[in-house]
């Protein structure tokens, strides 16, 4: 597998929101764990975002655009209703004749894709998948509403190959949750989007927990077999809640949401890109990937570094 990830260059701080719509600079990183995000400028859309962290993708794993046999983006925010973005990116990319698809999973999206991908593979379809997570939260955001401290920018991409040895395990669950429907939403008409917070708390510690622990029990895993957890970014309280439930140490969640708050689609491969370049993961280690967002989603992977 080749990771790779891209973040935009701005940095807006807490302090910095906070001069413009007031309260305490210090809630967002108390309640949520986030002192800053990054926002794409002005000229940058999800694809070039999204662009980006594949091409990094493709040189970590030495793989050329000729080898890739299907694009799968996940994100919330594309460039246009239509087409998908990405077919923008295999656009700019110069990849030719391979199916490209955007997947509508919102935060869990990244994971869906992934998993979407992996069983293609596994079925013979294709021998190599660019999975990419981006989003440009901030364009659906009301900068004006306390909700605007808990995203950010960004875009993370992966290569899986399919491999035939027993050792290189990719192995992932899905669910929905529709009564959560609601809980994060853009409406028609809207431009920006809508939040319940306590209700999006609520759904993702359900659905995550459960999700996992079953994904568990189906792959004939004990929590303590886990090294890596790489998670979605939502909030550190909503984590350290999720630890508890599925018996995790926190210590073994990788966390970026200080510097790079929720970035959506975006937030679990950015996690793997700077875990597996940290030096921390090693051949044979299992990393859980696991994720919820809005519809209320979750989707949790087992893979095997190798």
């Amino acid at each position: 597998m080749g990771v790779g990830s891209y973040l935009p260059a701005r940095r807006i701080t807490n302090e910095e929101i906070a001069s413009q719509i007031g309260g305490d600079p210090l809630w967002a990183h108390q309640r949520l764990g986030i002192k800053e995000r990054r926002i794409a400028a002005g000229s940058e859309s999800t694809s070039d975002l999204a662009t980006q962290a594949a091409e990094r993708a493709l040189a970590t794993a030495k793989t050329s655009t000729s080898d890739v046999g299907m694009v799968v983006l996940a994100t919330t925010t594309p460039d246009r209703q239509a087409p998908s973005t990405a077919c923008r990116v295999s656009q700019r990319l110069g990849i030719q004749h391979a199916p490209a698809f955007d997947v509508a999973a919102a935060c869990s999206g990244f994971v869906y894709a992934l998993v979407t991908a992996a069983y293609y593979l596994h079925a013979g379809f294709r021998e190599t998948a660019l999975v990419i997570g981006a989003d440009t939260i901030s364009r659906i955001t009301d900068w004006s509403s306390r909700d605007c401290v808990y995203f950010g920018d960004g875009a993370g991409a992966v290569i899986l190959k399919r491999s035939p040895t027993k050792e290189a395990v990719l192995f992932g669950e899905l669910a929905a949750d529709p009564s959560g429907y609601d809980h994060f939403t853009v409406r028609p008409g809207q431009r920006y989007f809508s939040m319940n917070g306590g209700g999006v708390f609520d759904s993702a510690k359900q659905l995550v927990s459960e999700l996992t622990q079953s994904t568990l029990a189906s792959a004939g895993l004990v929590p303590d077999e886990i090294d890596h957890v790489i998670p979605h970014q939502p909030s550190v309280n909503l984590r350290k809640a999720i630890s508890s439930e599925v018996g995790i140490p926190l210590h073994k969640f990788w966390l970026h949401m200080d510097r790079f708050g929720n970035t959506a689609a975006a937030t679990v491969p950015i996690a793997l890109d700077e875990a597996t370049r940290s030096g921390t993961v090693r051949l044979g280690d299992w990393l859980l990937l696991a994720a919820a967002g809005a519809g209320m989603t979750s989707g949790v992977a087992l893979y095997r570094w190798h």
